[in-house]
C-alpha cells in the first residue's frame, strides 16, 4: 500500500510540477495579456481534467483491492470457523467416549 501511496503523490507531486512549468512559460512568453490569460485557463483545465481522470482511476483500483482484503479476510474467517467447529466436535465425542468408558469401569482410574 505504501508503493500505492508514494504512487499516487508522485503522480500528484509530477502534475503540479507540469501545470506550475507550463504557466510560468506562458507568463514569460512574448504574447498579450489576453493571449497569456487564455493559455493559462486552457492549461489549468487539462491539468485539472488530468488529475480528475487520475483520482478517479486511483479510488477504483483502491476500491478494488479494499474489496478483496475483504473477500479474502472473510474467507479466512469462515476457515477458521470451520477448523474450530470441527475441533470442537472432535473434543466433545472424545469427553464423551471417555466418560463413557469410565461409567463402564468406574475402578481404572487414570494415572
Amino acid at each position: 500500500m505504501s508503493d500505492e501511496r508514494n504512487g499516487f503523490f508522485g503522480l500528484v507531486s509530477f502534475l503540479a510540477g507540469a501545470a506550475l512549468g507550463a504557466t510560468l512559460a506562458l507568463l514569460f512568453a512574448p504574447q498579450s495579456g489576453e493571449e497569456t490569460r487564455r493559455r493559462i485557463r486552457d492549461v489549468s483545465d487539462k491539468v485539472a481534467d488530468e488529475v480528475k481522470d487520475n483520482y478517479e482511476k486511483i479510488t477504483k483500483e483502491a476500491k478494488k483491492a479494499i474489496e478483496q482484503v475483504k473477500d479474502t479476510s472473510e474467507n479466512a474467517l469462515a476457515q477458521v470457523k470451520t477448523f474450530i467447529d470441527g475441533a470442537t466436535t472432535g473434543l466433545k465425542k472424545e469427553i464423551k467416549a471417555e466418560l463413557k468408558e469410565e461409567s463402564k469401569n468406574p475402578e481404572k482410574k487414570k494415572a
